[in-house]
């Protein structure tokens, strides 16, 4: 019975799983130079040329999207949890150049251009770098070596006219990603993960060249949802060399306050009477009491939850407009929870597909285009909804403006773009 019972586990679908998963893993890394040389892989300075493409964060809606140049400058090191990304160039209409720096319990955040340096409040190592290990082959081929009991054979695949074992790495932080070897050379050549809002995020490693033994992919390539996001040539890789001289402080930056961090709970604030700011993580919307029904502005993640803590303090009043500031996927989650209220989508007629492909039911969504200003009258409050596109971020973005308390402030412009919150997906 017991050798019964030993055979039935051994043919197990999870037992398989993980029995192939680590043949997979132990192949890899002697195709990467060895478990030893893995194991003792403790630091990686890379400099790179990026040629980025705005997937669904461009200017105007749809293909072809805005085309950006960054040169990017990229060193970690495990052991004493120090990572340096630097990145120059243009971007969501804006030029940039900054640096961040973790070392440790310490981080900073470096603006050249703005001429100051901010203390994290919160550094994060395994945050802060992920990125960069999630776009380099040795890395995670390191990762699958470190957390190997968390991996499974997922099956075997045919990708770019060769079989490849999959198997699924979960890091530190982020959803799981799965990864591609190559039958026959062991190598990586791609992994995968779903990223939302953004989709199917792909990684495609080509190009390899051997570094102190170690094969490093040499060009990469990303797609968000089988379309063109990121390119990568790297010009220079080093291996196992101290970057402690990257860790240091200009002496002619500024040193600027840190900024609190931002609540993660939803939070309520009335900033005028029957006027709310309800978000968190400094992602907010606004909804303006009118006579008999509610406006809200705003569509990034998580308005049911919003529209819940509002709630609690207006109960009767229907929501009856919903206004996309903006047409970039990130900001456009909002549109079925409005739709769910039998609200009115406001918009620029430019967006329409954009706002219909987002909806629960394109069909039956309602819509009401904006031509550069769209009035509510309450009776005793007016609010204008107001285009002040053409902007460096967007052809069209829809502000609330409440004339009454003759200034727009940053509780009615600011939550209500979150521009920090429409950058790439984190790679």
């Amino acid at each position: 019975m017991l050798t019964a019972a030993s055979t039935q586990a051994a043919d197990s679908l999870p037992l398989k799983a993980v029995n192939r998963a680590n043949e997979v893993i132990d192949a890899a890394l002697a195709a990467y130079g060895g478990a030893e040389a893995i194991a003792n892989l403790n630091s990686v300075v890379r400099k790179s040329h990026f040629i980025t493409w705005a997937t669904n964060q461009s200017r105007s809606p749809g293909a072809p999207w805005d085309e950006n140049e960054t040169i990017n400058f990229a060193a970690i090191d495990f052991e004493n949890k120090t990572f340096v990304g630097k990145n120059e160039g243009t971007g969501g209409g804006f030029n940039f150049n900054g640096s961040q720096i973790i070392k440790g319990e310490e981080g900073w955040q470096l603006d050249f251009r703005g001429g100051s340096v901010t203390p994290l409040a919160q550094p994060d190592f395994d945050n802060t770098s992920g990125p960069f290990i999630r776009v380099t082959a040795p890395l995670l081929v390191k990762q699958l070596q470190d957390r190997r009991q968390t991996s499974h054979w997922l099956g075997e695949v045919e990708f770019n006219d060769r079989m490849h074992d999959v198997v699924t790495l979960v890091m530190e932080v982020g959803p799981a990603l799965s990864l591609y070897f190559d039958q026959e050379t062991h190598m990586l050549s791609r992994s995968e993960r779903v990223l939302p809002p953004f989709g199917q995020v792909d990684y495609r490693f080509t190009d390899y060249q051997t570094i102190d033994g170690i094969p490093f992919s040499k060009t990469f390539k990303l797609y968000v949802n089988d379309q063109p996001n990121i390119f990568i040539d790297r010009h220079s890789t080093w291996v196992n060399q101290s970057v402690e001289q990257y860790t240091g402080l200009p002496e002619d930056l500024e040193v600027v306050e840190t900024a609190p961090p931002q609540p993660n709970d939803i939070e309520l604030q009335e900033v005028s009477v029957g006027v709310f700011l309800v978000g968190a993580g400094g992602t907010y919307a606004m909804f303006v009491e009118m006579d008999d029904h509610v406006v809200a502005v705003g569509g990034t993640a998580g308005i049911p939850d919003r529209i819940k803590a509002l709630r609690e303090v207006v109960k009767d009043e229907p929501i009856k407009f919903g206004v996309m500031t903006h047409h970039h996927n990130d900001h456009v989650l909002g549109v079925p929870a409005y739709q769910g209220e039998d609200a009115t989508v406001l918009t620029v007629k430019e967006n329409e597909a954009v706002m219909r492909a987002a909806a629960t039911d394109a069909d039956s969504l309602k819509l009401q285009f904006v031509e550069d200003k769209y009035v509510f009258d309450g009776g005793n409050r007016t609010l204008e909804i107001i285009d002040i596109g053409p902007t460096p971020h967007a052809e069209h973005l829809l502000v609330g403006w409440l004339p009454e308390k003759k200034y727009c402030s940053r509780q009615t412009i600011f939550p209500i773009r979150s521009m920090a919150s429409c950058n790439q997906p984190n790679r």
